[in-house]
């Protein structure tokens, strides 16, 4: 449901009921003190030298109800955030606290960086984000969809916070090509528009850019077919089309190689 796009409501309702099966509940409106306190409460679990060793060497997860809680938090924690964003840092406090109390999984990292981009976004708390969101990927696994879900998460939402964006636009080009490569489609255009964002409000040079933004579109359109995505990165194309003094399409040169477009797209099959 969740992969179609168009039925958020639905994945939302029956991911709550499948979590409320495994012993994980959550109420039906979420309220903002109770929000606030669980962060502030969750934060004090997962900072300081002493909790970040504590997280580096936690033991494996091995009670099976809670691996199969984490698998559907984390999916839940995905949807929040396009549909339900209040319950967005509760499922990733959840996340976190299931893996302090019971080892880690592996989307224990997605919990963890999860929390510090609420606590960027809902506390301005740019130092204490930055510094989880290392620690996020310090306890990752080899996992290419973790992976990537983590790094666009740091390098496009918080370590722009605390980093040069020189050094952020070619991590974030990366994740795009690393995202395709092992089909991670959705993935790969978040950070795609992140980019194609935090290029042009940071001055980023027309030419090279306007063809890079032009063929993310092009590939979205003829492939991918994510026309929300598509929306997203509308403003910025038309943006550099008046800044260029030009209208309609441009010609785009490659950003990616077809051969890591035929590869993506077979994963994804």
């Amino acid at each position: 449901l969740r992969m179609t796009g168009n039925c958020l409501a639905e994945a939302f309702g029956y991911g709550f009921q499948v979590l409320e099966n495994l012993g994980e509940s959550f109420p039906a409106t979420p309220e903002n003190g109770i929000i606030v306190q669980e962060m502030l409460d969750t934060k004090q679990l997962v900072t300081g030298p002493l909790n970040e060793s504590k997280l580096r060497n936690l033991p494996e997860m091995t009670d099976c109800t809670k691996m199969e809680a984490m698998t559907f938090l984390e999916e839940i924690l995905i949807c929040s955030y396009q549909s339900q964003s209040l319950y967005f840092p509760q499922i990733a406090c959840r996340m976190v606290r299931i893996s302090v109390q019971y080892g880690r999984a592996k989307t224990s990292c997605v919990g963890l960086a999860s929390l510090a981009l609420s606590l960027v976004t809902v506390f301005s708390d740019f130092s204490e984000g930055y510094s989880i969101a290392k620690t996020s990927m310090n306890i990752a696994g080899s996992d290419k969809r973790v992976l990537c879900y983590i790094l666009t998460i740091m390098y496009g939402m918080i370590n722009i916070w605390k980093e040069p964006i020189q050094a952020i636009l070619p991590q974030l080009k990366d994740v795009y090509n690393m995202s395709l490569k092992y089909g991670l489609i959705d993935n790969a255009l978040a950070s795609g528009m992140l980019h194609a964002y935090r290029a042009f409000f940071t001055g980023s040079l027309l030419k090279p850019f306007s063809k890079e933004v032009a063929l993310f579109m092009r590939n979205n359109s003829e492939r991918h077919k994510r026309k929300l995505m598509h929306l997203s990165v509308l403003p910025v194309s038309n943006g550099i089309s008046f800044l260029c003094g030009r209208s309609g399409p441009q010609i785009a040169e490659e950003f990616i190689t077809e051969e890591h477009l035929a590869e993506a797209l077979q994963n994804k099959e």
